[in-house]
């Protein structure tokens, strides 16, 4: 599906030579190809030239050339002499629409024939060969098909026993098919589909369970008072519907709250946001003496400012309880949301849409191969730096034909790769989805840390139209060099750059579209020619089924060494704390890690160049997360703060503590020793808000926000201190960790779960950029826990982390 898009300097100098040779050709004077048989030999490359090549190759020509004849439907390609040094009389026919390549058969009948073929027959000849040439991207192509052996020259080690940095001017080629590790029968494939299905359902359970806790913890009068409760509402008695199953109308008061929502952006008239039927509410009251408040109630209708409710499945009290407290006339009701139905349901049709395509339930289950172009003659150019691994990733992406992931760990530009796509995508004119899990996730990849003032550089609001300063109003001349156009798609963004040139544009004119995962259930199936979905390992299979269903492609970007998905991460006001000495908040693997299971690492492309951390603190994720394949950029390798040393590691002995009725730990003892850090990095000039503090556990976060507040450290409020899931994504100059736990008895709680608890590690130890301190009881976290066994435990990970810090003489002992 092609789309006029924007303009982009992709092949220009191949298009203006190209166009050179032909400009005072004409259809006019020269004459159809003639062969008796089959139109030319074989490729003298040895096997057929890619069908994508040829096909690109066909566009161009026929963009370049613009003629058409009279007497055959089909745009004349000129062809090449055999050298490819200059355009002869000859031409083909090519019908974009059929997919067919023309020619005149003198073999045929007396006379002859024109003869049309499909474009695969012409690949596999010299007439191929000869129209390759106008690719615009064409290059020598004996020398491009000998890339096909290329071995990165990273892989190699150099003097030093470090990985040597990439070869900068060869870009391997992905394979053109890749097949599923193990063939999937239609039983399975139907348990997968099940299994998704039966996600969905739990993820909303899931979310209802933790709002439900939150609301009832809050208070009414907080709720209301935060703008998270809807209401006044009046009761209007029973519905006195035909099917009246215990229904109950209520109407917004006269000047009632919608819930503290922009009502230019947020209602529709004298409607609710975000109120749907089948939404669940806790309604309350502001009558403290009532003790069968709050109770769950499900919408059913939603008419303006009326609202048809009846009492949820979950709701535990007596029928005629709630009917009684929801017929008073004289009482005030509000309601706070529990779950937004909306999300979920866009999740079922669309995993439901994506079973009925044969192609995208094989890829949902993994169980049909992937292809890729492989294709030796295009070497993509953007107006962007970038480096080996990330051209390798614009190339894969760029020739993926239904999937690719692009793995990117921390520092190594994985927004700046997507960003190249995005904008090769839009400069070909096809159509782009940018979606994410959050709202967050979307707006960076957009804006990046752009201001209203000052576009961060090389962002795509950067190169989009509107980066001037004034939104784009559709009247920008195409020929701009920022003639992209970018339009959001959503009202939850809270970036005043996207509120201000991007939540107005135009959709239907945009190249460029951006939405969270649930955002994007508003288009059509296949409305985009791609999906770009960044952060996706912290998106389920589920919310990514959205994605995939939107569009013909879909290229994956995120991370599956670090956190992965939780079940009410996405669509939740508040994600499951996975606080407990249990397994923790209950994770789902994503569309990219299952990719991977499936596929192997032959449908991941890795970005191999990390320019965030000092080499010392980014040695042990490498080795122990990413099988020793980063390699650090000569910039960063030995930054430092005022000489302080990169990486030191704290041991703490101090125990660890619950308040009561808590399910959250406290170490008192750490958080001093945290305290004492913070002071020594403002004190050698490293700005508050340059300190980052991590700890493991909400309540060693709340101990921490009160004793940094009562510390004489300068500028401290501007320091964020958060749990590990809060930061990731996140990167500071110098990080200070809390693990929290120590005890006699070796409990190390989630953090000691096998495949969460390296993940959620890593994401601590790659967050500091010149300076990382590990404050924890290393005999705590490097011991098997009671009611484990090894192969349900991480603490060798920890072990080894210790040993590691050890070993170099960077632990200090507060024993």
């Amino acid at each position: 599906m092609e789309r006029s898009g924007a303009n982009g300097d992709d092949g220009a100098s191949a298009a203006t030579s190209i166009g050179d040779l032909s400009s005072d050709w004409s259809v006019g004077s020269a004459s159809l190809y003639r062969s008796a048989d089959r139109p030319g030999d074989q490729s003298r490359f040895g096997g057929s030239i890619s069908t994508t090549v040829l096909r690109t190759a066909l566009d161009h020509a026929a963009e370049t050339v613009r003629e058409t004849t009279a007497e055959h439907d089909g745009y004349a390609v000129p062809l090449h002499d055999a050298d490819g040094d200059a355009v002869t009389d000859e031409y083909v026919l090519w019908r974009p629409d059929a997919d067919q390549f023309g020619w005149y058969d003198e073999g045929f009948g007396i006379d002859g024939t024109v003869r049309f073929v499909g474009v695969d027959t012409a690949a596999a000849t010299t007439i191929g060969d000869r129209l390759r040439r106008w690719h615009p991207d064409e290059r020598d192509a004996e020398a491009a098909v000998e890339q096909d052996d290329y071995e990165r020259e990273s892989e190699r080690p150099n003097d030093s026993g470090a990985p040597a940095e990439a070869d900068e001017s060869a870009v391997e080629l992905p394979p053109s098919t890749v097949e599923p590790t193990t063939a999937l029968d239609e039983t399975a494939v139907e348990d997968v589909v099940e299994d998704l299905l039966g996600f969905v359902a739990s993820e909303r359970e899931a979310e209802r369970a933790a709002n439900r806790a939150h609301l009832r913890e809050a208070g009414v009068e907080a709720l209301v008072a935060d703008g998270v409760a809807t209401g006044p509402f009046v009761s209007l008695g029973r519905a006195n519907r035909p099917d009246d199953l215990g229904e109950f109308r209520l109407q917004l008061a006269e000047g009632g709250d919608d819930g503290g929502r922009d009502p230019a952006r947020g209602r529709d008239g004298d409607g609710m946001r975000d109120v749907y039927p089948n939404s669940v509410f806790l309604a309350h009251a502001l009558d403290g003496d009532d003790e069968a408040f709050p109770f769950a109630v499900r919408a059913t209708r939603v008419d303006g400012p009326v609202l048809t409710v009846k009492p949820a499945q979950s709701c535990d009290l007596a029928l005629g309880v709630v009917e009684d407290r929801l017929s008073d006339r004289d009482r005030e009701f509000w309601l706070a949301p529990l779950s937004n139905p909306v999300p979920y349901e866009r999740r079922t049709e669309a995993i439901e849409r994506v079973v009925a395509d044969d192609a995208k339930r094989g890829l949902l289950a993994g169980s049909r191969p992937v292809h890729f172009a492989a294709d030796p003659l295009s070497t993509p150019s953007v107006p962007l730096e970038l480096n080996a691994y990330q051209r390798r990733a614009l190339k894969w992406a760029v020739d993926a034909e239904d999937v690719v992931c692009i793995h990117g760990p921390p520092g190594t530009g994985k927004t700046r790769a997507l960003t190249a796509f995005v904008l090769h995508a839009a400069s070909h004119g096809q159509s782009v989805l940018v979606a994410a899990h959050s709202n967050q996730a979307v707006d960076n990849l957009l804006v990046g840390d752009s201001t209203l003032a000052d576009p961060e550089p090389e962002t795509l609001h950067a190169f989009a139209a509107g980066a001037d300063g004034e939104p784009d109003n559709g009247d920008r001349d195409a020929d701009d060099d920022r003639a992209l156009r970018v339009a959001r798609v959503g009202r939850n963004s809270t970036n005043d750059v996207v509120d201000r040139h991007y939540a107005t544009a135009s959709v239907a004119t945009a190249d460029v579209v951006a939405a969270t995962t649930s955002g994007a259930a508003t288009f059509d199936a296949d409305a985009f020619d791609v999906a770009v979905v960044d952060e996706a390992t912290q998106a389920s299979r589920a919310a990514t089924a959205i994605a995939l269903d939107r569009a013909e492609k879909l290229v994956l970007a995120g991370d599956h060494r670090q956190l992965p998905p939780y079940a009410t991460r996405e669509g939740a006001n508040g994600a499951l704390d996975p606080e407990s000495d249990g397994e923790g908040g209950r994770t789902r693997t994503s569309l990219f890690e299952s990719l991977l299971d499936r596929y192997g690492d032959d449908v991941s492309v890795l970005l191999g160049r990390q320019y965030r951390m000092h080499e010392a603190i980014a040695e042990f994720p490498n080795e122990a997360f990413y099988d020793g394949d980063l390699e650090t950029a000569a910039a960063v390798r030995d930054r430092t703060i005022d000489g302080l040393d990169p990486l030191v590691g704290v041991d703490v002995r101090g125990g660890d503590r619950q308040a009561a009725g808590e399910h959250s730990y406290a170490n008192p003892a750490e958080a001093e020793v945290v305290v004492e850090e913070v002071r020594r990095l403002v004190e050698h000039g490293v700005a508050p808000e340059d300190v980052g503090v991590i700890a493991t556990y909400r309540g060693q976060v709340d101990l921490l926000c009160s004793l940094l507040g009562d510390a004489d450290i300068e500028g401290v409020g501007r320091t964020t201190v958060d749990t590990v899931d809060s930061f990731q994504g996140g990167e500071r100059e110098a990080v200070v960790v809390s693990f929290v736990r120590s005890n006699d008895a070796a409990r190390s709680g989630f953090l000691e779960v096998p495949d969460e608890g390296p993940r959620r590690l890593n994401v601590a130890l790659t967050r500091a950029r010149k300076r990382l301190v590990l404050v924890g009881d290393w005999a705590t976290l490097s011991t098997v826990g009671p009611n484990r066994t090894p192969e349900c435990s991480c603490a060798s990970v920890y072990a080894a982390l210790r040993d590691r810090l050890e070993r170099d003489d960077r632990m200090r002992s507060r024993r």
